[in-house]
């Protein structure tokens, strides 16, 4: 469990990661051990801590079949608690992209489950944690339960009032995608029209993130249809609670067959940058110039091939202080992009054939520390074949995790950023926003990952989006430090936390 730390007020510093800090050690398939190599027909994962004891839980969706909640019992092993968690949690439907969030912010991660169905379109439902490892329905009285065949649901505070909001990505002929805000009272109001972003195409999944820097988070539709795609659409967040859709003006219209979609700073110069999977056409990756337009960089990605593209997930896997890039794809084989630390990648999953999952068809991927021995060990949904858990043997003191709690902001801080400085530098090394939904039917944890020089010290910047900021100075890595929001500030004031 991190440390939680507590503040007083300066200015952020750094500087950036200089050689690399260590080489790529293999991934161990420990699915069968764990007791998570669930062989329904797989769509989703979702991580989360869902009882608050600092280990990562996980949710898998299956279309068709029993979901599966497992709780994380520490050492790499899992409990299936599906039978006890409450009625409705296995819901043996169609489920999709599933998603954890708190959306009622009294400190336990509830489940929004995305539903489609297989003779007649089943509603969307919502789970309450009751804080002791079972949910219960809340579906009818919070409002939620779309009947409209979401692909990928997502938790945001789309207008920054410190509660969580949801929006479906829909599929099929005249589907509305659909965003639910919070109305603080455990009950939503459909207000898409309102916020101008019910896209009728055929949706796969909706990721967010704050684009252009103004501590608003924007909204990427990821869509497609066959034979010959359909655009993908950019929202820009007018900060007034409407959208405004310009993804043809800043590049990142993507007329392919889309499936995912992942932001991420993959050059470490402070904006997110955009990889779009797609299973029809290439897969494309567009970087940020810093306020929101993108240049397709496509070229910089070797090793990649055309078609088949599903579930994108970045996470730095060899601590070098950049991120890396797995991608699962539906028919031939997963790749594993390495980044050279200027935004450069090459495919070496040949180096490590395990994590190939040849002629099976993943869905969902997502990095998560399972066994909170710092480095990101990788889920794999797959269909029609048994999940897989990937254990990262890196095994180095080279990584620090932040754990971000909200105070002002929604209590799960989505939409928070978490910068990285040298001790007593200014040079930004590293950023990482945390979010729900990301990839294709993905969650990843709630928690900053960073590889880090353990031979140095740094300072930690959290941007809230309440735009309340906070540093803790001189931190050393191999540990999770908790940056809770200052609740008493202005925003863009920033706070110095001290031990």
């Amino acid at each position: 469990m991190g440390k939680k730390l507590w503040c007083a007020c300066v200015l952020a510093t750094a500087l950036s990661l200089g050689a690399t800090l260590a080489t790529a050690k293999d991934f161990i398939d420990i699915s069968t051990a764990a007791g998570v190599a669930d062989d329904g027909l797989g769509k989703g994962v979702a991580f989360a801590d869902i009882n608050n004891d600092g280990l990562i839980d996980l949710y898998v969706s299956n279309k068709g079949g029993a979901n599966k909640l497992y709780l994380n019992k520490g050492n790499g092993k899992f409990e299936d608690i599906t039978a006890k968690a409450g009625k409705g949690i296995d819901h043996p439907g169609f489920s999709m992209g599933s998603v954890f969030g708190d959306f009622d912010n009294d400190g336990y991660a509830d489940l929004y489950m995305a539903n489609g169905g297989q003779y007649e379109v089943e509603s969307n439902r919502l789970f309450r944690n009751n804080g002791d490892n079972t949910f219960t329905d809340v579906t009818e009285k919070a409002g939620v339960g779309l009947k409209s065949f979401t692909y990928g649901a997502s938790f945001v505070d789309y207008d920054n009032d410190g509660w969580l909001d949801i929006y479906c990505a829909n599929y099929g002929v005249g589907e509305k995608n659909v965003l639910y805000r919070n109305n603080g009272n455990g009950t939503f109001t459909d207000v898409t029209d309102m916020a101008g972003i019910g896209d009728r195409s055929w949706s796969w999944m909706g990721v967010w993130a704050d684009v252009n820097g103004d501590n608003f988070p924007d909204l990427y539709v990821v869509n497609g249809r066959y034979p010959v795609g359909e655009p993908n659409k950019l929202y820009i967040n007018n900060k007034n609670g409407t959208f405004t859709e310009q993804a043809k003006a800043r590049g990142v219209e993507d007329a392919n067959w889309g499936l995912g979609a992942s932001f991420a700073d993959i050059d470490n110069d402070g904006d997110l940058d955009l990889f779009v999977s797609n299973y029809v056409g290439p897969n494309n990756l567009y970087v940020n110039d810093g306020k929101g337009n993108f240049t397709q960089s496509s070229s910089q990605i070797k090793g990649s091939h055309e078609g088949w593209g599903k579930g994108p997930t970045f996470g730095d896997i060899d601590h070098d202080g950049d991120l890396d890039l797995y991608e699962g794809d539906c028919k031939l084989a997963n790749q594993l992009y390495i980044n050279d630390g200027k935004g450069n990648f090459t495919n070496q999953v040949d180096k490590q054939p395990v994590l190939k999952c040849e002629t099976v068809r993943t869905k969902g991927t997502a990095f998560a520390d399972i066994d909170n021995d710092g480095d990101l060990d990788l889920y794999v949904i797959n269909w029609g074949a048994p999940n897989k858990l990937y254990k990262n043997t890196q095994d180095d003191k080279n990584w620090l995790k932040v754990k971000l709690t909200g105070t002002v902001s929604n209590r799960d801080a989505y939409g928070t950023k978490v910068k990285i400085f040298e001790n007593g530098k200014n040079t930004l090394l590293a950023l990482r926003e945390t979010r729900s939904s990301t990839g294709f039917c993905a969650q990843e944890p709630k928690i900053a990952h960073f590889g880090l020089n353990a031979a140095k010290k740094y300072d930690v910047v959290a941007v809230f989006p309440s735009g309340i900021e906070a540093r803790i100075s001189g931190v050393k890595t191999g540990q999770t430090i908790e940056i809770i929001e200052p609740a008493l500030q202005k925003p863009n004031m920033l706070t110095e936390l001290v031990k």
